[in-house]
Formats: structure tokens, C-alpha cells, sequence
């Protein structure tokens, strides 16, 4: 890649990380300069494949490659030696592997794309169910307070029904040993007035006797 292109892939990271408001558009321009210089690798690989002269099939991509804005070439500079030092066969498969490399990756950044916008998903959700985990737990904490509240309740109920059964079996034996106290009484005050009554019919009689006597020696 040339020099010129990595100066400027360099100014738009320094750009995306000075203002992250711009990242789409640098990734848009990083994403047009990989693919600018893949379709130079590309069409350098097919002119030097193809039975035309290769010094003439190389001349418009040096020319593509080079930026208008660019400084002249330094004839004594070794960066500014013609490609065609290179072997034919060499400088195709090394703008083959160019190319390959570019794609791959803008291949590599577009699955990094989907997997931070994945993460970012993944994160919002988690931070949802988070917290909708934190409700029901709470809701379950308040639930299980008051079904114990409630169990305690039952139990103070169900001593409070035992204690009633106990007391109305203790009264219903009371009534009962009252009810036959008071049978009995009524039998023996029954007894009682029968034999004050046959007493009092055995005196009658007996009154009854003697003043018939009397009347029989007068007579």
C-alpha cells in the first residue's frame, strides 16, 4: 500500500479517536480506501497477467497509486525506483496478495462491526433482564414475607381453635354432670314429696279413724 494511503488511513483514526461523532463517516472513507486499493491490486494483477507489454499495463497504476497532492519522486531515493524492478509474475502476486489481505480484512471489520452491535445488544438486554430480575426477586422476598406472616397467623388461629374445642368440651362435661345433678335432685325431691304425701294420707286416715270411733259409742 502506499505511503500516502497509510498517512491518511493514520489521519482518519487519529480523527475517529479525537471525535467518536464521526465514526461512521471515517469508517465509510476506511472502508473506500480499502476498496480503492484493492480494485488498483486487482486490475495491476490482471494487466500483468494479460499478453499485453507489462512496462505499458503497470503505467496506470502508478498513476492511480500516486496522489495528485503527492511530492515529486526523488530519483535517488530507493522508494522511488520503478515497480518493474520487480519481476512481472512477483509484483502480480504481491498486488494478489494485496488485494486478498484487504479484503480479508474489511471482512475481519465488518464481522467486528456485527459483533460490537451484537454486544451492544446483549449488554442492553442483560441490563433489562437485570433488572427485571431484581424486581421479582424482590416481589418473591415481599411474597415469601407474607406467606410466613400468614403462617404464623394460621397457627395463632388454629391454637385459638383448640383452645375453643377444649373449653366447649370442659363445659359441655360440666353441663352434663350438672343436667344429671339436677335429675337426680329432682328425683330425690319427687321421692321426697311422694313419701311426705303418703305420710300425710296415712295421718288423714288415721283422723279420720278416730273421729269415726266417737261417733259409733254415741250411737
Amino acid at each position: 500500500m502506499p505511503q500516502w494511503r497509510d498517512d491518511y488511513l493514520a489521519s482518519l483514526q487519529e480523527a475517529e479517536r479525537n471525535n467518536p461523532a464521526n465514526k461512521d463517516l471515517v469508517e465509510a472513507c476506511s472502508q473506500l480506501a480499502d476498496r480503492v486499493a484493492a480494485l488498483e491490486a486487482e486490475k495491476a494483477a490482471w494487466a500483468l497477467s494479460s499478453p499485453a507489454s507489462p512496462a505499458k499495463a503497470t503505467a496506470p497504476v502508478a498513476v492511480l497509486s500516486k496522489p495528485p497532492f503527492a511530492p515529486a519522486a526523488d530519483p535517488a531515493t530507493p522508494s522511488s525506483l520503478p515497480s518493474s524492478s520487480l519481476p512481472p509474475d512477483g509484483a502480480a502476486q504481491l498486488r494478489l496478495d494485496l488485494a486478498e489481505a484487504l479484503r480479508g480484512r474489511s471482512q475481519a471489520q465488518t464481522r467486528l462491526r456485527a459483533a460490537e452491535a451484537e454486544l451492544a445488544t446483549l449488554r442492553s438486554k442483560n441490563r433489562v433482564d437485570g433488572k427485571r430480575i431484581g424486581d421479582i426477586t424482590a416481589e418473591r422476598n415481599a411474597l415469601i414475607a407474607r406467606v410466613r406472616d400468614l403462617n404464623e397467623e394460621l397457627e395463632k388461629k388454629k391454637k385459638f381453635l383448640k383452645d375453643v374445642q377444649d373449653d366447649n368440651l370442659t363445659l359441655n362435661m360440666e353441663l352434663n354432670m350438672t343436667v344429671q345433678k339436677a335429675a337426680k335432685v329432682q328425683a330425690e325431691n319427687k321421692e321426697l314429696v311422694d313419701r311426705w304425701m303418703k305420710r300425710i294420707g296415712h295421718e288423714a286416715d288415721a283422723l279420720n279413724l278416730q273421729n269415726e270411733s266417737p261417733n259409733k259409742n254415741h250411737r
